[in-house]
């Protein structure tokens, strides 16, 4: 039953000024909006708010503590804006709309504390469900959110919960969901950027937006077929090269920060000994958190018990373990007394392997203290090179150089500096816990660069 579909509701956003919820005169639309709107109301939704987007980042950017919940509506509207698009310029399909607007706002749904820190420390542990797994559970499981789809349309729960788990898109709609060019990325760049402080990622988003097309792609070697994609025409090829370098730089510099990562890493090391002890049949205390890493199979309810909040009670809980390990690493978080960065340096473009030399010498060493050295090697790619054989090509930037260009193609085919940006580059890092142990890995440092 559609109940007053003329109501509007408004949020007001730091990036995006005011959203509205309904009241547009679009039928359809108007009630997608109707449906956002009561998942924004569910226990599973306002979660999201008390888990922060950047996890640790605050440690660095004090004023890096937006949530989830945030994001996530900023996704929304920013898909809006881009089916509206495709309804502009082609025929709109109202029910790949729906799920793929619906699906934009829930796409963070299943997300855990702390993020890839707390799914790294799970998966050592041997519970490797991903973020995108619960989030599809949530959606079609026994939950206020699935609920409210069943109520709208009983199709919905597992038409949403398949997009959230694909691994390439597989059509222009679920393009805005997940790809290179989405809905999720649009809106993070901007927010991150704002709520950390940051001058460099700035990208002009009307401008992008506003040079968007719709067209084909030919995709297939064997059997090719036209695929409706978005593309950037001619004018936007350089806000698409600003929109890509941008990425790059909130990664290196923001996402993989030093110290962020130094917290990061010693959660999971934290959370990675404390699952061991819980394992062994040790009382620690109750905590969600605690519960999670003792359990062999976490059910919904107890994975949806845990926040931002459940897991710093978990520091304070573990600072008084009598485990030294567990009691040293917990106060040191919990007081921001972090491990010191040795920055061995980046690899990728020029293939020295300064990071092996470091480790073997480090290795000749007998030191005690050696086993409580934590080790970082994230990659960053701000652009993934993909083929045209199979629907992966839905997930590049597709840009037309010229007006009389025959159809969409990869930005990096005709972009130098986007080309510059599909190296993969592998930061290499060490952590001691101390300044003393730092300057002792500083001098091996100092000798493999001779």
């Amino acid at each position: 039953m559609i109940v007053n579909n003329k109501q509007t509701n408004r949020i007001r956003d730091p990036v995006h000024g005011l959203i509205r919820f309904g009241g547009g005169g679009d039928f359809h639309r108007d009630e997608t909006d109707r449906i956002a709107w009561s998942l924004l109301n569910t226990r599973e939704f306002q979660r999201l708010r008390r888990i922060r987007q950047l996890g640790f980042s605050d440690l660095v950017f004090p004023g890096a503590t937006h949530s989830r919940f945030a994001h996530s509506i900023g996704v929304y509207h920013t898909a809006r804006r881009l089916v509206e698009i495709i309804g502009r310029q082609r025929k709109a399909d109202p029910d790949r709309e729906r799920v793929a607007l619906l699906a934009a706002l829930l796409h963070d749904i299943g997300h855990g504390p702390f993020s890839h820190a707390f799914e790294s420390a799970a998966s050592a542990a041997g519970l490797r469900r991903r973020h995108e797994d619960w989030g599809a559970e949530i959606v079609r499981g026994d939950t206020d959110v699935n609920r409210v789809l069943r109520k709208a349309d009983d199709g919905l729960p597992e038409e949403i919960g398949a997009l959230l788990t694909d691994d390439e898109p597989k059509d222009i709609y679920s393009a805005i969901v997940s790809s290179q060019f989405d809905a999720d990325r649009i809106d993070y760049m901007q927010r991150d950027r704002l709520m950390t402080g940051v001058e460099f990622g700035h990208i002009d988003l009307d401008w992008l937006i506003d040079c968007l097309e719709i067209g084909t792609v030919t995709i297939g070697k064997d059997d090719p077929v036209e695929a409706p994609c978005l593309y950037l025409g001619p004018k936007g090829l350089f806000v698409a090269e600003e929109y890509l370098e941008a990425r790059f730089r909130l990664y290196r510099m923001v996402y993989m920060h030093k110290t962020t990562r130094a917290a990061e890493k010693m959660l999971e090391a934290l959370l990675k000994a404390a699952a061991f002890e819980a394992k062994q049949g040790k009382r620690m205390g109750r905590n969600p958190v605690i519960d999670y890493f003792a359990s062999k199979e976490p059910s919904l309810g107890l994975y949806l018990d845990l926040d931002d909040a459940t897991v710093w009670s978990a520091l304070t809980i573990l600072a008084g373990s009598r485990q030294e390990k567990l009691s040293n690493l917990a106060s040191r978080l919990r007081d921001r007394r972090l491990y010191k960065c040795i920055d061995i340096g980046v690899q990728g473009r020029s293939g020295e392997n300064l990071y092996g030399r470091f480790q073997r010498k480090l290795n000749e060493r007998t030191a005690e203290w050696r086993k409580d050295l934590l080790f970082d090697t994230p990659s960053v790619t701000s652009y993934k090179w993909y083929d045209f054989n199979d629907s992966s090509a839905l997930n590049k930037v597709l840009v037309k150089p010229r007006s009389d260009s025959e159809e969409p193609m990869d930005i990096a085919g005709e972009s130098p500096i986007v080309e510059t940006l599909l190296a993969v580059e592998r930061i290499e890092r060490v952590y001691a816990p101390s300044s003393d142990k730092a300057k002792v890995l500083w001098n091996i440092l100092k000798e493999v660069e001779k």
